[in-house]
């Protein structure tokens, strides 16, 4: 769920439980109803400014309540696989082992001393980011460039997933020095 869902869920969820306290007040004493009808008729269905604003307020709360009841009903069972149809059946491939591909093809070149995949689902194919750390006096552009295409046809060949892209980042240069951040 991303964050803007997340602060409307957390507002939704706020105004909720204030709803749900003042039920419990008017429950615990009854006579406040009578005030607060009276109220509601004579400031809001009485005026058609706010009764408008009400309405708009009420709609805006049923639109999300059928947002956050159809994002808890749909399905995410695809996320971590790709899927593709045989005239026998399907065929679900996980992301990790696109990953595992990638990553193989990426180690037996020469000048990698490193390698990190990331896969990323879109509909039916799939994006390849890698992440290097390549030896000293590489040729970078050419090493990069090689990786994508070993990549691409090494996760197409085995798989049969097409690639839409492979992006490759090269994270450092190998010093023969094991790396050690700082602590400040």
């Amino acid at each position: 769920m991303n964050i803007f869902l997340r602060i409307l869920l957390a507002v939704y969820a706020f105004c909720l439980a204030v709803f749900s306290a003042i039920v419990m007040i008017v429950i615990a004493r009854p006579e406040i109803f009578d005030s607060i009808s009276s109220y509601i008729t004579t400031m809001i269905l009485y005026n058609s400014g706010a009764s408008i604003a009400a309405f708009i307020i009420v709609f805006i709360f049923f639109v999300l309540s059928l947002a956050f009841l159809l994002s808890g009903i749909r399905s995410g069972k695809d996320k971590k696989a790709v899927s593709k149809h045989t005239s026998i059946g399907e065929i679900k491939i996980s992301l990790n082992s696109i990953e595992n591909i990638a990553l193989a093809a990426t180690r037996r070149l020469n000048g990698v001393k490193d390698t990190k995949a990331r896969v990323n689902k879109l509909e039916d194919n799939v994006s390849i980011t890698i992440n290097i750390v390549v030896m000293p006096d590489i040729n970078i552009p050419a090493l990069c460039e090689e990786i994508q295409t070993r990549v691409k046809k090494s996760v197409e060949e085995c798989s049969g997933i097409a690639v839409n892209d492979v992006k490759v980042f090269v994270d450092g240069i190998y010093s023969g020095m094991t790396y050690k951040p700082r602590v400040e």
